[in-house]
């Protein structure tokens, strides 16, 4: 008899899928209400400096969807390279708190074109890295590892709240990270407590072999699905040493075509070369989530190939271990 699939089934989505029409907010909350329960997890990418496609704050968009969703997992992105490091950190632990452990962060590294559109949106500033592809590259895993090292900033119990001594936290269970880079320095702590899940599960969607060290620094990377999908996940978990990122397959679900027994098709060779989940890029909401939600998603669990949704928070949820203080482990 076969047996239960657990793979995990997710949306990838974006920041600026409600286009054109002026009540996002309407447009958002409708959304979210069709996609809880029915599957794990889904990301929303930020559109900055893509022009005439900007949209919404993905990380702001997802405080604001988490308090009216109930189970969904939310990843929201950011373009590492042209935002503070430290906003980030706070931003991604407060949606944390908001979605009672269900935040991740989803690791955006802009390529040159979109870096320069990034430049000469804001301007320029000290700290920005040139746009070739090291420089980027460099600068993704530093504001990366700044953003890991703020959420252990503060030990789990680092909030006393003492009435009888006035005092809210213990200030030996803060912690400087003092972390520097070629371009930016951190000292910290962050001002937000410690997240619910300690570290917020981190996500990186792969593109290239250039992508390598980038992956290494994610608990989750997103492979597109088809040819190739088997060599780069055996590499992905061939690589490093103690924890190898889980490996995700990106399906395409194209606007112009509702195959169900082709996607689920797909779907199937992907978990066969060693997906652990699947997650559905749906690039035009308003004509694709009544069939994706309705007809896709059911036949998916009905060939076991997903698992109804298992709740908790989201590193559970992808079989990540609990997360480490390494500030609270060298005191």
């Amino acid at each position: 008899m076969t047996q239960k699939s657990t793979i995990l089934l997710g949306f990838g989505l974006h920041a600026n899928a409600h286009g054109d029409d002026l009540d996002w907010r309407g447009f958002w909350n409708s959304l979210v209400g069709r996609l809880d329960g029915a599957a794990e997890f889904l990301t929303l990418e930020d559109r900055f400096a893509d022009p005439g496609r900007d949209g919404l704050d993905a990380i702001l968009l997802a405080n604001w969807l988490a308090p009216r969703s109930r189970d969904i997992g939310i990843i929201a992105g950011a373009p590492l390279n042209f935002v503070e490091p430290f906003h980030v950190s706070t931003a991604i632990a407060t949606l944390d708190y908001v979605s009672a452990g269900r935040a991740g962060l989803l690791i955006q590294r802009l390529d040159q074109h979109r870096s320069r559109d990034a430049g000469r949106a804001i301007g320029t500033l000290k700290g920005f890295p040139a746009v070739d592809p090291l420089s980027l590259d460099s600068d993704t895993l530093a504001a990366t590892e700044v953003v890991r090292r703020l959420w252990d900033s503060w030990e789990d119990d680092a909030v006393i709240r003492d009435v009888a001594s006035q005092r809210y936290v213990d200030g030996e269970k803060l912690h400087n990270i003092d972390y520097q880079s070629a371009d930016f320095r951190v000292l910290g702590p962050s001002i937000t407590p410690r997240p619910p899940q300690g570290q917020p599960l981190v996500a990186f969607g792969w593109t290239t072999e250039g992508d390598l060290a980038l992956a290494r620094a994610a608990d989750v990377v997103f492979v597109p699905a088809g040819t190739g999908f088997a060599g780069v996940a055996a590499k992905l978990r061939g690589e490093g040493q103690g924890t190898r990122p889980k490996v995700i397959a990106d399906l395409q679900v194209r606007p112009d075509v509702a195959d169900v027994a082709e996607l689920v098709a797909a779907a199937q060779t992907s978990v066969a070369q060693g997906a652990e989940g699947i997650r559905l890029i749906l690039p035009a909401l308003y004509r694709q989530i009544a069939s994706v939600v309705d007809a896709l998603v059911p036949a998916l669990r009905a060939d076991l190939l997903v698992a109804q949704p298992l709740g908790g928070d989201l590193r559970s949820r992808f079989g990540l271990p609990a997360a480490r203080n390494r500030y609270a482990a060298a005191a």
